[in-house]
């Protein structure tokens, strides 16, 4: 038996058809326009072929033309001409739905300020044309190309949350997620009622207006703290939201469950707003197993969201099995060409959830390592999207905190090389969250930490401690320190270098504390070590560098115990040295500060570094038992002998051990220890 093929029109065919419709448009009178239109939609909808050849043959802009010509006298408009314009508006929308040289192609004819005047029109069935056109634009993939739209248009659009006609309404609160998505329009709206318009529809007994509600609300939560704190001080909106979060499709919970976990996450949420995280989780899970393969990219951000910063969850979440479901889902994605921004938004969520998860979590990490992410999640470190590229370094960031990932899989995978050039990309994010990642990398594994240095690492993270960021020169500057911890000469050198000793002084007086505790422990790293270690520091500018520590460990400093401690532990490895080095600290208005650090009740860490400034005074050599005898005697006569004898019962034991070495050098000197 044969089977009868279906017709495909010849391209050719399809060719003539078009011009000849597009001569039609241009030539017809109204009421064969109109006919003409209706044909050219049916004929287009579903098909892209035809859909592109009549958008090639200029077939929008005569429909756009069209739309102008019947808008110039809006108040004549007869029957003819007025379903003359819903057909031109619907046609519109179905250039613009699929295809982005049709969105395009409607973009550039000016189609959108006439649609946006029919959104004001007394004829309802109007309204609704432009309405669902504006829709079909603003959900197509070139909505990136529009001008946000005018006050007016939103005062517009907002006045139709209110239409009787909820499905209208639904498609206007559409609209509006999309003006909050793509211009952050979320203020702007609001300023005209539009938030408490939305939450009024989202009490609509149909499910599809309920669904564009949420769509809306989510999006003008979205980094909102105002607005989304406003939502969750509406009882009603927030219990409805509840129910459409544990009912329904998936799609209709995962809208339910953005708009809550919005709300739910803000720093100064109510608590038992807050709480809402905890219940929020399992379904979100659960959708995450659900939405696996219809690739649906709000699900890994809104897992992420809900996560962030809250441990037990993420705990809760690996035994759920996220991180095999995300990681499984990220393989997946490898290799593929991802062209369109809803892919890069997908892997860019996936990526942000499992840095997420295993940011504290070393299970997590491990199963990383085990389901082979590490390779895709390096690629991505060279993403053409910086989010994606952002939230592949979040990634790096938290496999780094692993001893077992740097050794093994990070290294294996090169990634120091992606990495490095990340501290010069154009994204300031991209740039903080790499510069914070090699802050694990150079600490300790040195293979990872030589080639670092090999490909120019410090001259990179030296350059970004000078940018008027300050979280790039606090994530700098910690760098260098931990590439300092425990280095030899040759590395202090190299380091010093580049990072100069003139660049090292501003860090010491940088104006954000936290960037100046990292440069003070620069300088604790540089003087540990040999004696040869501490001359350069000791003797830059006359000793400059020890003003600074005297000035940080003074009375009237108002430094941190933080600071102060690595500022003590300094001074510590300085007394570590010669008899020199020991006199510079003698001589100087350092030692009435450690006498007030031995004192401090609040931190026992200060308590213990400043007792080892007392033992390294006091340790004796075979060959200047007359210098340590006078450093004894001038340590007795400043207090520090009564002091330390106050300090035997403290009640931390490591300092009771520290304080019994340190009157023990006092007394008849002791042997010598250096604090790293």
């Amino acid at each position: 038996m044969t089977v009868e093929q279906p017709y495909v029109p010849h391209e050719s065919f399809v060719r003539k058809r078009a011009e000849e419709a597009v001569g039609e448009l241009k030539n017809l009178e109204p009421k064969a326009k109109r006919n003409t239109l209706r044909l050219v939609r049916n004929e287009i909808i579903g098909d892209r072929t035809k859909k592109f050849t009549f958008v090639r043959e200029g077939a929008v802009q005569a429909v756009s033309q069209i739309l102008r010509d019947a808008l110039t006298n809006p108040a004549d408009l007869d029957a003819t001409t007025t379903d003359l314009v819903i057909q031109s508006a619907a046609t519109l929308g179905s250039f613009s739905c699929g295809l982005e040289m049709g969105a395009e192609a409607v973009i550039e004819s000016g189609a959108v300020a006439d649609l946006t005047t029919l959104l004001g029109s007394c004829d309802s069935r109007l309204v609704t044309a432009a309405a669902r056109a504006m829709r079909l634009l603003f959900k197509s993939s070139r909505a990136n190309a529009l001008s946000p739209l005018s006050d007016a248009a939103i005062h517009l659009l907002i006045n139709l949350l209110s239409l009787k006609d909820e499905l209208t309404a639904g498609v206007s609160a559409s609209i509006l997620a999309k003006c909050c998505e793509i211009h952050g329009q979320q203020d702007r709206i609001q300023s005209y009622g539009g938030l408490r318009a939305i939450m009024k529809l989202l009490q609509s007994k149909l499910l599809k207006v309920q669904e564009s509600s949420m769509e809306c609300l989510a999006a003008m939560t979205n980094e909102n703290k105002e607005l989304a704190l406003a939502v969750s001080l509406e009882p009603e909106t927030v219990s409805t939201l509840l129910k459409l979060s544990k009912t329904g499709n998936p799609s209709v919970k995962l809208l339910a469950c953005r708009c809550i976990t919005n709300i739910s996450t803000q720093p100064d949420a109510p608590e038992e707003i807050e709480k809402l995280r905890v219940h929020l989780l399992p379904i979100v899970i659960k959708l995450l197993k659900q939405l696996l393969y219809a690739q649906d990219p709000h699900v890994p951000h809104v897992l992420a969201k809900l996560l962030y910063d809250k441990q037990d969850l993420q705990n809760v979440a690996y035994d759920s099995n996220a991180v095999f479901l995300l990681t499984s889902w990220l393989s997946s994605l490898r290799g593929k060409e991802e062209e369109d921004r809803e892919a890069k938004y997908l892997k860019e969520g996936i990526l942000t959830a499992i840095g997420i998860i295993s940011q504290h979590n070393e299970d997590a990490r491990r199963s990383v390592i085990e389901l082979d992410g590490i390779p895709t999640i390096v690629e991505s470190l060279r993403d053409e999207d910086d989010g994606v590229r952002a939230a592949a370094c979040l990634c790096a960031k938290s496999l780094s905190r692993s001893r077992k990932a740097i050794k093994s899989s990070l290294f294996e995978a090169k990634i120091d090389a992606p990495l490095l050039s990340l501290l010069s990309d154009p994204s300031r994010q991209v740039q903080q969250t790499a510069s914070a990642t090699l802050c694990n990398l150079v600490l300790s594994f040195m293979p990872m930490k030589e080639n670092i240095l090999a490909a120019g690492g410090v001259r990179e993270l030296a350059a970004l401690s000078k940018s008027p960021d300050s979280i790039l020169r606090l994530h700098s500057t910690w760098a260098i320190k931990n590439l300092l911890y425990r280095a030899d000469r040759v590395l202090k050198e190299r380091v010093m270098e580049e990072l100069t000793w003139p660049q090292l002084l501003a860090l010491l007086n940088d104006s954000e504390p936290d960037v100046q505790v990292q440069a003070v422990t620069i300088v604790r790293n540089l003087v540990f070590g040999k004696k040869e270690d501490i001359e350069p520091v000791v003797q830059y500018q006359d000793g400059e560098v020890l003003s600074i520590l005297e000035r940080i460990l003074g009375p009237q400093s108002g430094s941190s115990a933080e600071m102060k401690k690595h500022a003590v532990y300094a001074v510590s490895n300085i007394c570590s040295g010669s008899n020199k080095h020991k006199d510079m600290i003698m001589g100087s208005m350092i030692l009435q500060s450690i006498l007030q650090c031995l004192r401090d009740q609040q931190s026992c860490e200060l308590r213990v570094a400043a007792a080892w400034v007392v033992i390294n005074l006091t340790w004796q050599d075979a060959e200047d038992e007359a210098s340590v005898r006078s450093r004894q005697l001038r340590l007795t006569q400043m207090g520090f002998e009564a002091q330390l004898e106050s300090m035997l019962e403290d009640s931390s034991l490591n300092v009771k051990d520290r304080v019994l070495a340190a009157l023990r050098g006092i007394t008849r000197g002791t042997r010598r220890g250096s604090a790293v």
